[in-house]
């Protein structure tokens, strides 16, 4: 099977538009057509076959991280199938990786960095940290948690291209309720950003989350909005533990992608053998 470059070029407004419908955020669509284009503009060969998209991955592995690599071609391969040259579709490269829960922030951090939210006031921040910690959403999500969201106790959003819920603990509600009397924040979105109506950017996030970890010279590398995703998903396996359960509300299509939550991290493996009398 070959596929004509000219085509594979011809088809990527077609390709950013379909993502679009696929309501995929502007930060994922600018990564995939970026490495698309990236990839189009170095290939020299006019007709692209199996052999040549190999080529290119062998090219990529001389200057990127493997991790880099299978982003890239990850991102290729996708635009291959929609284009409908499955054929072409090349493996990504195995690597052994750390635990992603190794990356995640630890319950101990976690409540240092929501004292020192409080403590210096900067309470948009602290409960967005405990909106995400209690719920699992996604930092993008965010603006779905509305007075009336968390009057309800829930509400129904869409993301990924599926509708699901998210749900809000009693406990949780009632903190977002005291803190929306406090600010005088009625029925719009709760964490808003510098625009007026619009939610808290994920960039904004990210670098408050960031500067409370200087502060407390808690590694950067643990702290990031996902993170405490993680740190929802592993105390929710930890005290519920239902992993069926947990994939609905993390909005997981495949179960395959929450079983890491059963897992335990390096420090944890590292902690049990200490236990061996050995």
């Amino acid at each position: 099977m070959y596929l004509k470059k000219e085509q594979a070029v011809a088809k990527l407004e077609d390709y950013k538009r379909e993502m679009e419908l696929q309501e995929l955020s502007e930060r994922t669509t600018h990564k995939y057509l970026a490495d698309i284009s990236q990839w189009l503009e170095e290939v020299q060969d006019d007709i692209i076959s199996m052999e040549v998209v190999i080529l290119y991955k062998k090219q990529l592995s001389k200057r990127y991280k493997a991790a880099s690599v299978n982003s890239k071609i990850i991102s290729i391969n996708r635009y291959l199938r929609w284009l409908g040259f499955t054929k072409l579709v090349v493996c990504t490269e195995r690597i052994q990786t750390l635990n992603v829960l190794d990356k995640m922030i630890t319950k101990e951090n976690y409540f240092a960095m929501l004292n020192y939210a409080k403590s210096t006031r900067k309470m948009k921040l602290y409960y967005i940290m405990k909106t995400i910690a209690g719920t699992g959403l996604r930092v993008g999500e965010l603006k779905y948690v509305t007075v009336s969201a968390i009057t309800n106790g829930y509400t129904q959003i869409w993301s990924k291209g599926k509708y699901r819920y998210i749900y809000f603990s009693e406990r949780l509600c009632e903190e977002l309720l005291q803190y929306c009397n406090n600010a005088g924040i009625g029925e719009e979105i709760i964490f808003v950003g510098r625009k007026e109506g619009k939610a808290i950017t994920s960039a904004a996030v990210w670098k408050g989350l960031k500067n409370i970890a200087k502060e407390l010279d808690i590694p950067e590398e643990t702290v990031f909005p996902h993170s405490l995703r993680h740190l929802f998903a592993k105390n929710y396996m930890e005290k519920v533990g239902d992993i069926t359960e947990l994939a609905d509300i993390l909005g997981h299509s495949r179960l395959e992608t929450t079983w890491i939550y059963t897992k335990t991290s390096s420090a944890e493996k590292r902690k049990r053998l200490g236990l061996l009398d050995l």
